[in-house]
């Protein structure tokens, strides 16, 4: 169920991303073609040490994402999706967002900045308590990690 709801939440975040305004990326920096590699890394929960192990790579795949601004909207289009509209507000109005879900409370944390003017790095770290009545409370954190770099 955990990764149910990670899966879906990076499926929320990826599709929300703003030029230079302070390391901003804006709509107009997006557009065009990007060639993104992606890494996800976990870490679990030590209750006896009371901290979190060092993170381990459970993926890294790489995806060619397109966007374009039709009427003023920002269209992203990857070629494993669908074309979706894509709002940058959403993204820095809440870099932090929290949430509760049956019996789990999960604490997302995001940056998405501009490294240069050929890419941009968005990351997403998910830390996740989730209570049981047989074995307490579990804690893990997940964190994607995605440099993407204008190919055209």
């Amino acid at each position: 169920m955990k990764k149910v709801a990670l899966l879906s939440l990076v499926s929320f975040v990826l599709v929300g991303w703003s030029d230079d305004n302070g390391g901003k990326v804006t709509n107009e920096f997006l557009v065009g073609k990007w060639g993104c590699f992606n890494k996800e890394y976990e870490s679990s929960y030590d209750s006896k040490l009371e901290e979190y192990s060092d993170y381990s790579e459970l993926s890294s795949t790489q995806v060619i994402r397109s966007y374009k601004v039709v009427n003023g909207v920002l269209l992203m289009k990857s070629t494993d999706q669908e074309e979706a509209e894509v709002d940058l507000d959403k993204i820095y109005n809440n870099l932090k967002t929290e949430n509760k879900a049956n019996d789990c409370e999960y604490v997302l944390n995001r940056n998405l900045f501009k490294n240069s003017s050929n890419k941009h790095t968005f990351e997403m770290e998910m830390f996740i308590n989730c209570s049981d009545d047989n074995e307490g409370i579990t804690k893990s954190k997940y964190k994607i990690v995605q440099v993407c770099t204008r190919i055209k």
